[in-house]
């Protein structure tokens, strides 16, 4: 069965919804620098996650929103922003437009830390007046303890474990020629820094830096996809207490 809304006819979604399904998956991201991989890696993994899970969950998988709020890594070649105050409101508006057209459950999958806070802003509003129940997950800080289990070390931005899912997603995405330990920044609590002086950031000392590892790689992905899924379907079967 097609799962991707924009692949389906209108007639097809009035079929499906709300009967069928009543779940929708939308990945959200960003275009900023990462590192030795793609510019848009903030939306390749989140949108991958919600294509792989999408089944499981019976859901349908919204058109991912590439553009969101970069902050230090504006500076960098490629990167895009959006301002706070305009990404807010339109993120509002698609969430509101899907409870319109009768999606009871909506999950962000987003994959970029610079949006979180807006995503729980535009969610809590949402949820408030059109009474939609909306989890937003931050996969890679969802799966934080499953990385450092699975490498032994903490991960990153564009570091060990973004690096290795766009590696296990398209080897292509990730050119190692590329990467220096010069690209990397151990991120100090202490200081704000715009531009950051690296693209590659490390929330550990001496941790998180990518291994590049292929077989690794392969084998992490589907662990995060897994984790993910366990959790939104965790938080779809607990919603069921509170609609009786």
């Amino acid at each position: 069965m097609e799962r991707e809304m924009q692949r389906l006819s209108w007639t097809k979604v009035k079929q499906l919804v709300p009967d069928t399904i009543n779940t929708v998956l939308l990945p959200i991201g960003t275009v900023e620098a990462h590192g030795a991989a793609a510019l848009g890696t903030d939306n390749l993994i989140p949108e991958h996650l919600a294509r792989t899970q999408a089944e499981r969950l019976n859901a349908l998988v919204a058109p991912t929103l590439n553009y969101g709020i970069t902050r230090s890594l504006y500076q960098y070649p490629g990167s895009v922003t959006i301002r706070p105050e305009h990404f807010v409101p339109f993120v509002t508006d698609i969430l509101t437009s899907l409870a319109d057209h009768q999606f009871k459950h909506i999950i962000i999958f987003n994959g970029h830390g610079g949006n979180n806070a807006a995503l729980k802003d535009a969610a809590n509003d949402v949820h408030y007046r059109r009474g939609a129940y909306i989890a937003v997950i931050h996969w890679w800080q969802l799966v934080a303890d499953l990385t450092k289990e699975f490498f032994g070390e903490a991960g990153g931005h564009a570091a060990l474990d973004e690096t290795a899912c766009m590696q296990a997603l398209d080897p292509a995405l990730v050119d190692k020629a590329e990467y220096s330990e010069a690209m990397t920044y151990l991120i100090n609590s202490g200081a704000d820094v715009f531009p950051s002086p690296g693209s590659v950031l490390l929330y550990e000392k001496d941790q998180g830096y990518p291994n590049f590892d292929a077989e690794q790689a392969k084998a992490y992905l589907p662990k995060v996809a897994a984790a993910v899924g366990d959790f939104a379907l965790s938080v779809l079967n607990q919603w069921k207490q509170i609609e009786g």
